[in-house]
């Protein structure tokens, strides 16, 4: 990839995103789903593992990578609980993890090349080729 830090800094923004949105005092909003949270917090590390997984080719890295990603969701749920103004719940602890997991499965199909696909054409355009 050509552009391999700004992707690696941009994953670490959203690193950064979903910590301060997991622990930030948010307003109670009454969502007429019930467990819509938990499609949320599937996406929100469905879209992290993804993102670092296109990033690395070997199987121990995306080994890593998802282990990583189930422990930041474990402990930022921990850290919730430590708030008194949010709390632990096993069930979004559950719906990081299947994201994070999810993105794991998918890492050998087509889906993890978007990001290099993007990488390659963003390039060409810059360079005139």
């Amino acid at each position: 990839m050509h552009y391999r830090p700004l992707w690696l800094a941009l994953g670490i923004i959203y690193i950064g995103l979903i910590l301060y949105g997991s622990l930030a005092r948010v307003p109670d909003i009454d969502i007429p789903f019930n467990h819509t949270d938990k499609l949320i917090h599937f996406l929100m590390y469905f879209i992290l593992a993804g993102w670092f997984i296109q990033l690395y080719k070997r199987l121990s890295e995306r080994v890593v990578i998802l282990c990583n990603a189930i422990l930041l969701g474990f402990i930022i749920e921990y850290l919730q609980g430590l708030t008194g103004y949010r709390s632990f719940d096993y069930l979004d602890a559950l719906a990081n993890s299947i994201g994070a997991g999810s993105a794991f499965l998918l890492a050998g199909t087509q889906l993890s090349l978007l990001l290099k696909r993007f990488d390659g054409w963003l390039y060409t355009r810059s360079n005139g080729k």
